[in-house]
């Protein structure tokens, strides 16, 4: 193998790991023993790595973790206006709740995770930045979707509908009588969908000036009373939502047509 494919391995390996940045990352022997190349070899990569800024290593725990420089183009690629700008009240009000704050988009059928904010409950599992998920079995992907027609919903699944999990809309119809939903409401809810045991509530901003739209989600432990939603999450969410909304010129939150509690 190059050199390349040897660091391309490398960075693949983090990813099969389930390594994220504030975890332990990976020790030499990690590396060298998933790689199967002699020590030596493993060694010259890892300090080339380094000093290219690609890894970066613990001076404590000398293990390594994905580098400076990897990271600040991830953040640039996944940097827009919409998202910086919701990013430090959505850090806020991750930090003021038990919940875990997203910021995503829609990409085709897919979101994908534009920023995660950890909140003061730990949940072990996450959907890290950058992470792809099918948008009609997400909160945040029917909570954009519902700003669309279901014309274009229709064309956009047209021959290509499929759900995964039993607690997503079942049918394009059934999706589309819950986009209906959102829309009268203001917000989206799923739960124990893409993961189980995890519920999320999603509401969504519109920057009118330059056509971006974003979702802002809240998500929690799934719970087992009738009410799946904790409503002091979903009215902070929908507290910050406004304040965007008026930042971005967003109608459908300044106009006062959005429910502002769980019904």
């Amino acid at each position: 193998m190059t050199t390349l494919e040897n660091a391309t391995a490398v960075l693949k390996l983090f990813n099969q790991s389930g390594v994220s940045q504030g975890q332990p990352g990976l020790t030499f022997t990690d590396i060298a023993q998933t790689l199967g190349l002699p020590k030596s070899t493993v060694s010259r990569l890892l300090s080339t790595m380094e000093s290219e800024g690609l890894l970066e290593r613990d001076p404590d725990t000398r293990c390594f973790h994905v580098g400076h420089m990897l990271l600040t183009l991830a953040s640039n690629y996944l940097s827009t206006p919409l998202v910086d700008g919701a990013s430090s009240m959505m850090a806020r009000l991750a930090a003021e709740s038990s919940c875990t704050g997203y910021i995503s988009v829609l990409e085709g059928r897919e979101i994908m995770v534009m920023r995660m904010f950890q909140g003061r409950m730990f949940i072990q599992v996450v959907t890290p930045p950058g992470s792809r998920l099918p948008a009609a079995e997400t909160s945040v992907g029917r909570a954009i979707l519902s700003r669309y027609s279901d014309d274009f919903v229709r064309q956009l699944y047209a021959g290509a509908w499929q759900v995964n999990s039993p607690n997503s809309p079942q049918t394009l119809e059934h999706l589309l009588a819950e986009l209906a939903l959102i829309r009268q409401q203001g917000w989206a809810m799923a739960r124990n969908e893409t993961l189980q045991g995890i519920s999320a509530v999603s509401t969504t901003i519109t920057n009118k000036h330059r056509g971006e739209t974003v979702a802002l989600c809240l998500s929690f432990p799934s719970q087992h009373q009738a009410s799946p939603c904790p409503s002091s999450a979903l009215d902070a969410l929908q507290i910050v939502t406004r304040q965007l909304a008026g930042k971005y010129g967003d109608r459908a939150w300044l106009g006062g047509n959005i429910t502002s509690a769980v019904q």
